[in-house]
């Protein structure tokens, strides 16, 4: 890509900017922001900019022999919030000023190369000016061992100096000293101050004279410092230049070797899970033609053996859920409204959209908005439209479109696309105001979004993370040639990461995963190396693999998850029997004793599974696992049969022609059995989880904490699906004839229609129940 150095001067910029070098980008300008000469000020009050030593910044078109475009910052750090929104007069317009006349002169211009270590403050306002202008962030820096990172950059050649102090351990005489010579000084005051190695805390800034990008090197003639604090456990102070000049470089000095000594692999933390889960895919794939289920998955119809004939609208109204916390809205299509009846949309765009404003309309319905999901879930029937799909569907979000997993799926013609979606409302109880992880910029750290969605999104005690594929994040290409061993690798280590920043416990905390594959022979692979991420724990979170179809770039894999956060915010509640508190108490107090045992009872997950024999030759039967951890249930059951062609021959069912009323009557019939079943193993799980003095709040209002059921069904039972929702609900009624009135006559329910199930799987449900918020006197009863 065409790409704009973003530069301050400092070392972080430039070795950035060798980064996108060494990534084959091709660096076109160079761009700066600086004091207006009214201020008179060598250094403002920025949150944005590093505005000490800007008197340098021209000298940097001659070293690099590129054009540099300047722009004055005008505007003050007017909105401070951590998600920016567009501001007038705020110092970051100054920035999509700037590159509006440098994409002006250079229309071939496609990315910014921007130094950004930890700053989000900095990130989410440059990937903010970058997206309104069409434009890629590479933040190749984002997320790196500081450590680690100052040793590359001094033997990368990177020849910098400090050129301002202001923390506890520098003094005046380490300006103008080389970060290569103050390496071991800025270790030592990290292990005695916790001091940021990189300067990421403000603690220095540097300006940098050479490095490898560089054809003339700067030299300083004269300089002063300057005395801003003379505080004597951290002085502030900086150096101002009177006199510099740049010389040529030597033939020697400019060659381009160092680019195959630059580090294109940064080894990170998550990194280590990748060779052994590469040895566990590897020694689980089966040899060709010995997988039953590969065989299953392949004798499912195609889009195109699907009937059109198919009722749309005959789903009931059942798609919306409101719990007391959560809010769920079920599988939504364009064909959901009245007013669709007999249309069909003659492109995806179009029903993309008129699908979107149908999930809307649900929102509203129960006084939310776009801004309170929390999770989506798209499913598309050809992921060649997804580039379209996208241009749509970013027009309903604003600037932290919640994440998400977009899949291909087999749906009932003429549908399309399926959506369904969790929410949380803004202004229900909760111990965390909501957090979004939205990280656009490439680089090493994870893949960034490929989409209209962010990394991941806390709220209620849920933490959902975006479906992950097994993408290398500096370039977002899958390994070539194709490979599951490394796609499964990639995708668990970029999940991990994710986790990792957010300090999530994907091992202990994950309450519910679904792996979606490309090809049913995959499944035992894919699940040893979850197994293997779980710490193959006795009774870990339930586990859903199934084969879909399609997946987003021809992955072979996705994972997606949804975690308890795994952090105690308990609510305080006056305890009656002590009466009334004194003014300005809280009205409970613990002491350290107890909590540390409210730590140890809110945090042990309760997971249990069981099996229920379903006929006389064992010929199917119903898997159940759950998943608690107060307030979070999540629970899979499972229809499995033992020999798929049984199933078939007891359906009677010939794909691709017309079912006759017996056929179809049987196929009804052993629907609701088998529905029926997984119901009520569900039920079961429920009544296992009320309000106990260990655990704390449970699910004391049974089916009317449920939040949603997903059902995901074999395709060979497609010419059915639209009946799917009226099953669930007939059954709902049947046996827990309380369950409408406790959900206010409705459920969210959503129907998958896959090629193949895990474990012999014809129909699997999955449960997502939310009790009361936990309380410290419930929790230390």
């Amino acid at each position: 890509m065409k790409v704009l150095g973003l530069i301050s001067g400092g070392k972080d910029s430039f070795y950035n900017l060798m980064q996108c070098a060494a990534n084959g980008h091709q660096i076109i300008a160079l761009g700066n922001l600086y004091p207006t000469p009214q201020d008179k000020r060598d250094e403002l009050d920025s949150y944005m900019y590093q505005t000490v030593g800007h008197d340098v910044i021209h000298l940097y078109k001659d070293c690099l022999d590129l054009p540099l475009y300047r722009q004055e910052i005008k505007g003050t750090p007017i909105e401070q919030r951590s998600d920016y929104i567009v501001t007038a007069e705020d110092e970051t317009e100054d920035l999509f000023e700037l590159l509006s006349r440098v994409k002006t002169a250079h229309p071939g211009l496609e990315a910014v190369s921007v130094g950004a270590i930890l700053s989000n403050y900095q990130r989410i306002r440059v990937e903010n000016v970058c997206a309104r202008l069409g434009l890629v962030t590479l933040a190749y820096l984002w997320q790196r061992d500081q450590e680690e990172l100052l040793h590359e950059m001094v033997e990368a050649g990177v020849n910098a100096i400090l050129i301002k102090i202001a923390a506890i351990g520098l003094k005046r005489q380490h300006l103008g000293q080389s970060i290569k010579d103050m390496l071991p000084y800025l270790c030592r005051m990290n292990q005695e101050y916790d001091l940021h190695i990189c300067g990421e805390g403000g603690e220095y800034e540097t300006v940098t004279l050479d490095c490898p990008l560089f054809k003339r090197r700067i030299i300083v003639d004269e300089s002063e410092v300057a005395i801003h604090s003379d505080d004597h456990f951290a002085q502030v102070a900086y150096l101002r230049f009177k006199k510099l000049h740049v010389e040529a470089k030597y033939e020697d000095d400019m060659n381009s070797s160092w680019i195959a000594d630059m580090n294109l692999r940064p080894l990170w933390s998550a990194d280590s899970i990748m060779r052994p889960i590469e040895d566990i895919v590897s020694s689980k794939l089966p040899l060709k033609d010995t997988f039953t289920e590969s065989k299953r998955a392949s004798q499912c119809p195609k889009k195109s053996d699907v009937p059109h004939s198919i009722g749309i609208n005959c789903r009931p109204d059942s798609t919306v859920h409101q719990n007391k916390i959560v809010y769920a809205i079920g599988g939504t299509t364009a064909y959901d409204s009245p007013l669709s009846n007999d249309k069909v949309y003659l492109n995806i765009a179009e029903e993309t959209a008129v699908c979107l404003q149908n999930v809307q309309a649900k929102l509203e319905r129960i006084g939310l908005s776009w801004e309170e999901v929390v999770f989506m879930q798209v499913f598309v029937s050809n992921m060649g439209d997804f580039g379209i799909v996208n241009s749509v569907y970013k027009v309903f979000f604003d600037i932290n479109p919640p994440p998400r997993a977009c899949v291909g799926a087999n749906l009932p013609s003429p549908v399309r696309i399926q959506v369904s979606c969790t929410a949380i409302h803004k202004n229900a109880t909760s111990p965390k105001p909501r957090q979004t992880l939205h990280v656009q910029g490439i680089s090493y750290w994870a893949p960034a979004n490929i989409g209209p969605y962010s990394q991941v999104t806390e709220q209620a005690y849920h933490a959902f993370i975006a479906g992950q594929i097994g993408m290398i994040p500096n370039t977002l290409d899958l390994p070539a040639p194709s490979s599951l061993v490394k796609e499964v690798a990639w995708s668990l280590r970029n999940l991990s990461q994710i986790a990792a920043l957010r300090q999530l416990d994907l091992a202990n905390r994950t309450a519910l995963c679904i792996a979606y594959v490309r090809h049913a022979d995959n499944f035992v692979a894919v699940t040893a190396a979850w197994e293997y991420i779980a710490n193959k724990q006795i009774n870990p979170a339930p586990l859903l693999v199934v084969c879909v179809p399609t997946l987003p770039k021809d992955a072979q894999v996705e994972w997606q998850v949804v975690l308890h956060h795994g952090k105690v915010y308990a609510e305080k509640i006056t305890k009656a029997a002590t009466g009334p508190t004194e003014e300005g108490q809280d009205g409970y107090e613990t002491d350290d004793d107890d909590m540390h045992q409210l730590e140890k009872r809110a945090l042990q997950p309760r997971a249990f599974s069981f099996n229920i024999t379903n006929d006389t030759h064992s010929r199917w039967r119903t898997s159940v696992q759950s998943w608690f951890l107060s307030p979070i249930l999540m629970a899979l059951s499972t229809i499995q049969f033992s020999d798929t062609s049984l199933l078939t021959s007891k359906l009677s069912l010939n794909v691709t022609s017309e079912l006759t009323e017996r056929d179809s009557l049987i196929i009804v019939e052993m629907m609701k059995t088998m529905v029926g079943t997984a119901i009520k193993a569900m039920d079961k799980v429920l009544r296992d989880h009320p309000t106990s003095a260990v655990d704390g709040p449970g699910i004391a209002d049974g089916w009317g904490d449920v939040v949603g059921i997903t059902v995901y069904y074999l395709d060979i039972l497609i010419h059915k699906a639209c009946q799917f929702e009226e099953i669930v609900c007939e059954l709902l009624s049947q046996y827990f004839p309380l369950v409408m009135t406790q959900t206010n006559g409705n459920i969210a329910i959503t129907v998958i229609p896959v090629q193949a199930i895990a474990n012999h799987g014809v129909i699997a449900l999955t449960l997502h129940a939310v009790g009361r918020m936990p309380t410290i006197p419930s929790l230390l009863q």
